[in-house]
Formats: C-alpha cells, sequence, structure tokens
C-alpha cells in the first residue's frame, strides 16, 4: 500500500518546510515497511496520513505548515512512560490513556519537523507491534 503522487502533491501544497517533507516522506516510508503485515488500510488527505488495522485506525500523521504531529492511537499496542526521555521535538502523553496496572500510557502525540528527530521517531513507531 502507497500514498499516491496526487496525495503527495496536496499535502506539499500545506507542509512548506522542505526539511519537515523529507521527514514525512521517511516516517511514512518506515512506517509502510516496519508494519506492513499490520496495516489493512491508509488514507490521505491534504492534511493528514491515517494507517488503519483491522478498522482501526492505530497510527495518523497530521501535516502543519512547519511540523508534523504523529498520533500513536491507543489501539496501537504501544505503550510509553512519563520517565523516558523521546529524541523528537515534543511529546504529549494523553492522561485517558493512562493504565493503572502498568504504571504506562496507551497513547502519546510526538511533534517532528527536523531530520535529527528521524532516530528518535523510528524509536517509537518500532514500539507498535506487528504481527508475524
Amino acid at each position: 500500500m502507497e500514498i499516491d503522487e496526487q496525495a503527495w502533491k496536496q499535502i506539499s501544497t500545506k507542509l512548506k518546510n522542505v526539511e519537515a517533507l523529507k521527514v514525512l516522506r521517511e516516517v511514512v516510508s518506515h512506517v509502510t515497511e516496519h508494519l506492513k503485515s499490520r496495516i489493512d488500510e491508509i488514507k490521505s488527505s491534504r492534511e493528514k496520513i491515517s494507517f488503519f488495522s483491522k478498522g482501526s485506525r492505530f497510527l495518523s500523521i497530521n501535516v502543519g505548515r512547519t511540523n508534523l504531529r504523529i498520533y500513536f492511537e491507543p489501539v496501537s499496542g504501544a505503550l510509553f512512560s512519563k520517565d523516558e526521555e523521546f529524541a523528537v521535538e515534543k511529546v504529549s502523553f494523553w492522561e485517558t490513556s493512562f493504565q493503572k496496572s502498568t504504571g504506562k500510557y496507551r497513547a502519546i502525540t510526538a511533534w517532528v519537523s527536523k531530520e535529527e528527530h528521524l532516530p528518535g521517531i523510528k524509536t517509537l513507531i518500532d514500539r507498535i507491534p506487528a504481527p508475524r
């Protein structure tokens, strides 16, 4: 599954930052390679790219003019701790996703815009379990 060239053109009219657009392409490529067996559908628009598994969105990338907000949904299966440091611009924990049994969060939003954030966001994406 791929994002068609028309969608990329629409996205690039909104995302004016060339480096952030390159980061977006890298992130999408990493998601589609790493989670290929999990992705049933990809939906894209000028403002968002969403990845679905079994009818539920598990990851979405919102496109701003200068940066990307990457939403790790609770159904993604990843867990995050406030004690961790993340090599991205900024992280916001979804308080409603707190899991008492583990003391971790099932959902976060991460902001990225620079190539230096690629290793950090790829590490976060790699936490999403992919069926074998």
